[in-house]
């Protein structure tokens, strides 16, 4: 029992208390409300589908139509919601593939839309490449003088930058990057439509503008009424077009690197090197060039490349007719320069220059290979992504050869990355071939027209936002357009996605259980 000294104290303190809570009016602290987590995954999802759903209102707007009325609407024909919703699912393919720089298209740009239409489409095409988040991340850096945190996060992972001071300086160098080789591409490209094709000053501007963004992004679009064909033979225009969707789909990691490398040098301090990962990628694509190159240009030489007619050039020069001979070598230079570009299109770019249902099925069995690997990561391109391929066959080898590390140019590669790959190639594979059963059940017409092998390189194409087609685009119905649809987004965004999951997840599990072995293979 408590004194009764004690009672009456604790009674005279809360009367006190009561009093001043009376007399003075205490502000109680608003609860905290928690923070929902940064999410760059639904954000990525979220900015490249409202920039899908406003390009597609866009195109659909009189001032884009070259009929000069709503895409729905037909001069002396009453509304019809049939032709309404083919119209819709027509410009939602062609506003999605513009934002997934895949390039495959339902109709010519250059008759089908006017020029607003055409920036429309050049517009998505600008902001899907360069990321419209990245983008959004170099205004907030002018503006605010550095990243937020998250931003940060979300840009060294997209990059594979180590730090945020180098996330931070490689997105500012991506944007130089990105507007110095499109401006470079289009006065090449000028001089060639106005000097040597004779096209006036202002369709030379806006032909070399617009395919020269297309090209750096990777894109595949042409205002040309068969894409590149109309100027085929001219070899100088393919090399400044095939250059520019190198470079865009080689990595703007790599471009940083190599403009860090001071070769000259005989300081090795202050020469630089060159990254692992610099090395992976350039190595990859020159194989991927040189090989891919070959096989189109042996398979294609007399097929899609143009047949040989009259006598070949060493008879003539036998012959003694030098004219003639070199006018023969330089028909061989166009072909072998076309063909080598065509292989660079097939990893990313939708642009051709020979008829692609021409091309035999070894061509086309060559081109799905490529298309499955892709670019580089940080780049425009789509697909797996070369250092992805690179990975999964070290550590293929390591496993063959009994090595427990994957190494490479004495280095060794974590076994955190080994596993991103293989869970990226997993994710990939497996969604492709999800795609392609739902179209074997909805493309009936289509097969019986083209063939399974043609609608698998159209869903390849597709997935990898490649752009590339055996003229077989327009075959699909309207579910199979959504179909396509879907699979240019996801393909866009699938392969960031898995890399963010993997690369941002901490372990989960502190508790390690005891081994047991199971069989594979």
């Amino acid at each position: 029992m408590r004194p009764v000294a004690e009672t009456l104290e604790t009674a005279a303190f809360r009367d006190r208390l009561r009093d001043l809570e009376d007399d003075v009016t205490l502000e109680r602290p608003a609860p905290l409300v928690a923070r929902r987590p940064f999410n760059p995954r639904r954000m990525l999802a979220l900015t490249f589908g409202a920039l899908i759903f406003v390009g597609t209102f866009l195109l659909c707007t009189p001032w884009a139509q070259a009929s000069g009325m709503w895409a729905w609407e037909r001069a002396g024909v009453p509304f019809d919601w049939g032709f309404a919703w083919r119209q819709l699912i027509d410009q939602l393919f062609m506003a999605t593939s513009a934002v997934c720089v895949t390039g495959l298209g339902l109709f010519d740009l250059s008759k089908y839309y006017t020029a607003f239409g055409q920036g429309v489409i050049l517009l998505c095409i600008q902001l899907g490449g360069l990321g419209i988040m990245t983008l959004g991340t170099f205004l907030m850096t002018l503006l605010l003088g550095r990243l937020p945190t998250d931003g940060e996060r979300q840009v060294m992972l997209f990059y594979g930058a180590n730090s945020s001071a180098k996330a931070r300086q490689l997105l500012l160098k991506t944007i130089q990057y990105v507007f110095v080789f499109e401006f470079f591409g289009a006065l090449l490209l000028f001089v060639r439509y106005h000097w040597h094709h004779g096209y006036a000053i202002g369709k030379s501007v806006w032909y070399a503008t617009f395919h020269s963004i297309s090209a750096f992004c990777n894109a595949g679009f042409s205002l040309h009424s068969n894409n590149l064909m109309d100027i085929r033979g001219d070899w100088p225009y393919a090399l400044v077009i095939g250059l520019l969707v190198l470079l865009g789909g080689i990595g703007f990691l790599v471009l940083a690197n190599l403009s860090q490398y001071r070769f000259w040098r005989h300081d090795l301090r202050r020469r630089g090197r060159i990254s692992l990962h610099s090395r992976l990628v350039l190595w990859a694509t020159l194989g991927l060039v040189v090989i891919g190159g070959a096989l189109f240009t042996a398979f294609e030489w007399n097929g899609a490349l143009g047949e040989n007619f009259g006598p070949s050039a060493w008879e003539l020069m036998s012959e003694g007719n030098w004219t003639e001979a070199l006018k023969v070598m330089e028909c061989y230079w166009a072909k072998l320069c076309e063909g080598f570009s065509q292989a660079i299109m097939y990893r990313t770019a939708g642009f051709n220059f020979v008829d692609m249902g021409e091309t035999s099925q070894p061509t086309n069995f060559v081109g799905i290979l490529m298309m499955l690997v892709g670019g580089s990561p940080g780049s425009m391109a789509g697909g797996l992504k070369t250092t992805t391929v690179i990975v999964l066959f070290l550590t293929m080898r390591a496993m063959i050869q009994g090595n427990p590390e994957v190494q490479v140019h004495r280095r060794t590669i974590p076994a955190a990355v080994c596993r991103e790959a293989m869970v990226v190639v997993f994710f990939y594979i497996m969604m492709l071939f999800a795609f392609y059963f739902v179209l074997l059940l909805s493309e009936r017409p289509f097969l019986a027209q083209r063939g399974e092998l043609a609608l698998f390189y159209e869903v390849t194409s597709a997935f990898g936002t490649v752009g590339s087609s055996l003229n077989a685009t327009p075959l699909l119905t309207p579910w199979g357009r959504l179909i396509i649809c879907l699979a240019m987004y996801l393909g866009r965004l699938g392969p960031i996605s898995v890399a963010l999951i993997v690369a941002g997840r901490e372990p989960s599990r502190r508790i390690r259980y005891p081994e047991e072995s199971v069989t594979v293979g």
